[in-house]
């Protein structure tokens, strides 16, 4: 159908929508429908004729409801591609485009039909240079050097069957547990060998000070009520009972800090010195990371609220859709089992869902922002720069940048990688851009906890 003269009526709507009313010449559909037919009369098998011989009436007869509905698939995608392609105003690249008809379609009379989808929002930015951005004053110190060190005497902690095997606080406990209703066991919550530190708070059901005393084999239990302000949500304002089993409990042992620690952790490392010196680089280098992002975020979040941004719902839902599959990766469950958990647990996916709207709507904001920001300053990435960053990856994990390059290009992944140089590019260039202010001092673990 391409090159056909169809009558097309745009109409504006709200938050970046078109409704498109496109009508197809009387004698296009029927020449759409004559070729469908004839495509049947002559690879079609009917008792009685020869292939390529059945008779366009006899096949009509035959076939007549599924040719006009062939017809309508037809002449409804070439003249909405055809549309598309002459629009000003393209379909956003999320849009699902929503078809209505006035009339059924009949061959050799005019058809028209309605087509509303999302296309590209206007966004009317507000300011995004000359920013003011507070910038602390802070210094790597020996209790940022402690705090890691202690983790690096905990990642190096060796852990031994304790005698009497009773749990305390600082204890590694590995228990089997369920849910109870009524006192009977609910075959969906059960969890076993799960290990991990009591006192840490790192489990479910936030049962470290209940099972404290408990010895290996024992059974108990045991019934939490938990506030409605509870941190987890699932549990908050519920009361649940579980049934506890005590499989092995070991205490923690932690490594001397002395020049046979840091030679074990590395070979670069001769001394506890020479180890110090790294987390000091490692933590000065994670600071000023998280300084940038906390930055570039409070400029992109005022740019955000200054501009006018119309917000296609097709962004929004798939910015939505994004969200629920970090919340299912997240829990480490599969999709399917964990909406039937929530069901049981008398919580709405959909429900859920709409929570998370708001959320969706301000991450749809910004990456209009970003976009519209990045179209303005002609962000751009070279192919040098790529091959440039491809050989800082394939350094960094110790492999050829050939061999890196291939496997980027395999899986697809080469516009992923421009993609993010150039937010990086504009990131820096938003940065350069704005007005850095001393304000006051924070501490390291602030910086990083972007407190």
């Amino acid at each position: 159908m391409s090159g056909v003269n169809t009558t097309r009526e745009v109409t504006q709507l709200d938050n970046a929508q078109v409704r498109m009313r496109i009508t197809v010449p009387g004698d296009e559909v029927q020449r759409e429908y004559d070729a469908i037919v004839r495509e049947y009369c002559e690879h079609a098998h009917l008792k009685g004729f020869r292939k390529g011989k059945v008779p366009a009436d006899v096949m009509i007869r035959k076939l007549g409801p599924s040719l006009v509905d062939q017809t309508r698939a037809q002449v409804l995608e070439k003249a909405v591609q055809e549309a598309f392609e002459h629009a000003e105003q393209k379909p956003f690249p999320y849009a699902n485009p929503d078809v209505k008809a006035d009339e059924p379609i009949e061959p050799g009379k005019d058809w028209a039909f309605e087509v509303t989808y999302d296309t590209f929002p206007v966004v009317e930015l507000g300011p995004y240079t000359g920013l003011d951005v507070e910038e602390p004053s802070w210094q790597v110190d020996d209790e940022d050097i402690g705090r890691e060190l202690k983790s690096v005497q905990e990642q190096n902690a060796l852990f031994v069957d304790k005698e009497p095997a009773v749990l305390a606080k600082g204890d590694i406990a590995n228990i089997d547990y369920v849910e109870l209703e009524a006192g009977a066991e609910k075959p969906s919550t059960r969890r076993q060998a799960f290990v991990f530190e009591v006192g840490t708070g790192y489990n479910y059901y936030r049962i470290d000070d209940e099972i404290v005393g408990m010895a290996k084999g024992e059974n108990r239990d045991i019934t939490k009520v938990y506030p409605a302000d509870a941190e987890n949500t699932d549990l908050a304002g519920r009361s649940v009972s579980l049934r506890v089993t005590v499989n092995s409990v070991k205490e923690k042992r932690l490594p001397e800090l002395n020049d046979e620690l840091a030679q074990d952790i590395s070979e670069k490392f001769k001394t506890l010195d020479d180890l110090k010196a790294d987390i000091r680089a490692k933590l000065e280098a994670a600071a000023k990371g998280s300084l940038r992002s906390q930055a570039i975020n409070t400029v992109l979040s005022r740019v955000v609220e200054s501009s006018k941004i119309p917000l296609p719902r097709s962004l929004v839902e798939y910015q939505l859709d994004s969200m629920w599959r970090d919340y299912a990766r997240d829990t480490r469950i599969d999709e399917a089992r964990l909406v039937e958990l929530l069901r049981e647990q008398g919580r709405d996916p959909a429900a859920m869902r709409a929570e998370m709207t708001p959320a969706a709507e301000q991450r749809a904001r910004l990456q209009l922002v970003i976009s519209e920001i990045s179209k303005r300053e002609q962000i751009g990435v070279e192919e040098g720069e790529i091959e440039t960053e491809i050989g800082r990856l394939a350094e960094a994990r110790r492999v050829e940048a050939k061999d890196l390059r291939e496997n980027l290009t395999k899986n697809d992944l080469i516009d992923t990688l421009a993609g993010n140089l150039r937010l990086e590019k504009l990131y820096d260039h938003i940065l350069s851009k704005s007005v850095m202010k001393k304000a006051g001092t924070k501490k390291v673990l602030d910086i990083l906890r972007g407190t």
